[in-house]
């Protein structure tokens, strides 16, 4: 049993681009494809696809470096739009949970909408 599904996913990603795979499999879970589906958004992710078992299959797109969990359920991270900062000058993503939904720091700051810092990929 997993306690932290988004370390999981993101574990899963890391291992899946490090074994050079086309695609992998993700729990399916309500934020981890609201992640997913800002990965695909992104350019991270190629499209998301079938849900099976409680799984769903992502394809992978090449030239994702890093996936770092910034808070965890131990210590959790939360800031306001203006303590946003561009991830490695804006080329790569930090995933926000915020009040309106999960989405990237580029849209919190645009919404001057703060919140939870989940991860950032780059």
């Amino acid at each position: 049993m997993v306690n932290d599904t988004i370390s999981d996913m993101l574990t899963r990603l890391r291992n899946a681009y490090l074994a050079d795979k086309e695609q992998t499999s993700l729990k399916a879970t309500r934020v981890v494809k609201d992640i997913a589906q800002v990965l695909v958004q992104e350019g991270f992710l190629g499209p998301i696809e079938q849900e099976e078992n409680g799984f769903f299959t992502v394809n992978l797109k090449r030239g994702v470096k890093q996936f770092e969990r910034v808070s965890t359920p131990g210590v959790r991270v939360y800031a306001n739009h203006k303590q946003l900062q561009p991830v490695l000058n804006g080329m790569g993503v930090a995933v926000i949970s915020t009040s309106q939904g999960i989405m990237t720091d580029r849209k919190a700051r645009a919404l001057g909408i703060g919140g939870e810092v989940l991860c950032k990929i780059w």
